[in-house]
């Protein structure tokens, strides 16, 4: 007998438990839990109270657009640039007859934010070349992390038609920066040389903290020169290049860690920035080019930005993957038929022709392998099919499923998507309407589902296990009606029509008195 609650069911309401102890903002709003494009869809039911459920990987009502910005420093060398141009390469190939696109964004700063193509994108099926040249475009003069991220962040937030796990912000840079916001300011902090000075520059850092290398704890200090940004605002800053009015008390005691200078302030905005982004649900990365320079705070500064996207030390190969491939070959789907106990019971038909799986709108071929297990695709070297599905007819712990086993990688170009049949075994008896439909379970009503759950347990590009993710739960109704023989009550749907057949049977009756009379 089915259960009401399964193991999946179970996983469901203990993360609920989990959000509840941890509002959004707090500790679990940092883990990017529910990030994976799906879709769960079911059809209304038909005559014989049979639905057809579509699981989709990624979501079938999303478009397969991507939106891809660089973030360059301009002292980027030419092999990174052409590692760049290598991955583009590669993925303008894997777009070939799969109908995605993905638009490439190109942000280049030295003082400022550089933004080609007049700050729109570039198609990559049809612009590499134009693409080639912006990532080649060479400028010089000064250094603006934080004006080239609010650039990227802006290109991206600006296009609203592509969903935010579609985004990926790439910054590359060795981290040195002395400047800030997107028209370059700095702040006339005053250090202590042979004299009193207060110009800006990566010199700046060993002037303060007496050392070339980065804290610690970037976390804590990034909390402390937040608190010093916060309390002196904008008193002290001027447009770079220009003469400041104003400069930080000369106190041989206090200079050190009174004030944030430029640095300071620079690596507190590129951060924040970065973390705004992330934030947003981009998929951020970062490519640390390293130093020449004594000044190895930056490439370590980038070293802490890599830890905050959760994707550490990353190649521009690694990047291709996560733009080309949403799952890998590991993942799973555990799917859970729809039951409450006295109330309705889905079946799944367990059977070969009612099951299909499509990737790009093109049907797999499919085979049954064994009693309850099917296989679609090629034929593995390792043995197994290239997706399989395995049926549980009825668990005493877990009730009645099917688990869908993903053995290859599944692309963000196009759509894998199974299809199975699930039939209303007890439907009402009592006229009445029962359910409402929700064919993609956006509406999250309660009840009548064909499914009680249906869990992704995703492997990521990089081989690594995700957490579990729930599909949204598609419900479906029916109608019951009175009867012939009963006379409809008011305000039924169908009473109109029954009071007329009503109505002409004694019609009928009266005339044929009237005629039998009329002949005698």
């Amino acid at each position: 007998m089915k259960k009401i609650l399964s193991k999946a069911a179970s996983i469901l309401l203990s993360a609920a438990f989990i959000f509840m102890l941890f509002p959004a903002g707090e500790t679990l709003a940092e883990e990017n839990l529910w990030d994976i494009s799906k879709s769960k869809t079911a059809t209304e039911l038909d005559s014989s109270y049979t639905s057809e459920v579509t699981l989709s990987l990624p979501s079938a009502e999303e478009t397969l657009v991507s939106d891809v910005v660089f973030v360059l420093d301009k002292s980027t060398s030419a092999d990174i640039e052409q590692e760049a141009l290598d991955m583009l390469s590669e993925l303008k190939a894997q777009l070939d007859d799969t109908g995605a696109a993905i638009n490439v964004g190109i942000v280049i700063f030295n003082k400022s934010a550089h933004i080609a193509n007049n700050g729109e994108f570039f198609d990559l099926a049809s612009e590499y070349e134009a693409i080639e040249e912006a990532i080649k475009y060479e400028i010089s003069s000064g250094t603006n992390t934080h004006a080239g991220l609010l650039a990227g962040k802006e290109m991206l937030d600006k296009d609203t038609s592509v969903d935010a796990s579609r985004k990926y912000l790439i910054f590359v840079s060795d981290g040195i920066s002395y400047m800030y916001n997107s028209e370059p300011t700095v702040t006339a902090w005053s250090f202590l040389a042979d004299v009193w000075v207060n110009w800006a520059s990566p010199d700046n850092w060993y002037a303060k903290y007496n050392t070339y290398e980065g804290p610690d704890d970037w976390s804590a200090w990034l909390s402390e020169i937040g608190e010093l940004v916060e309390a002196q605002g904008t008193t002290y800053e001027y447009s770079y290049g220009s003469t400041p009015s104003v400069s930080t008390e000369e106190n041989a005691e206090t200079y050190r860690s009174a004030y944030a200078m430029s640095v300071d302030k620079a690596l507190y905005l590129t951060y924040q920035t970065y973390k705004a982004a992330i934030d947003s649900g981009y998929n951020c990365y970062t490519i640390n080019t390293g130093t020449s320079s004594s000044n190895i705070w930056g490439p370590e500064f980038m070293d802490y930005l890599s830890g905050l996207d959760g994707n550490g030390e990353v190649s521009f190969s690694d990047i291709q993957n996560d733009i080309h491939y949403l799952l890998d070959a590991g993942s799973y789907v555990e799917d859970y038929m729809g039951y409450v106990e006295n109330d309705y019971n889905f079946d799944f038909i367990n059977s070969l022709d009612s099951l299909e799986l499509t990737v790009g709108g093109e049907v797999l071929s499919k085979t049954a392998i064994a009693e309850n297990h099917y296989g679609f695709g090629a034929l593995l070297e390792n043995g197994k099919y290239e997706y399989e599905l395995v049926y549980t007819p009825d668990d005493l712990e877990d009730g009645e499923y099917f688990t869908w086993y993903i053995n290859v990688p599944v692309s963000n170009f196009s759509v894998t998507s199974l299809t199975y049949s699930v039939v209303l075994t007890n439907p009402k008896t009592e006229a009445g309407t029962y359910g409402t439909y929700d064919g993609n379970g956006s509406q999250s009503y309660d009840g009548l589902y064909t499914n009680n759950s249906a869990i992704l347990y995703p492997i990521d590009s990089n081989g690594l296990s995700l957490d579990a993710e729930a599909f949204a739960n598609p419900t479906v109704s029916y109608t019951v009606k009175a009867s012939d023989d009963t006379v409809p009550s008011v305000g039924d749907e169908n009473g109109l029509t029954g009071w007329l057949i009503i109505f002409g049977i004694c019609a009928i009756g009266l005339l044929s008195a009237y005629a039998s009379k009329r002949f005698e």
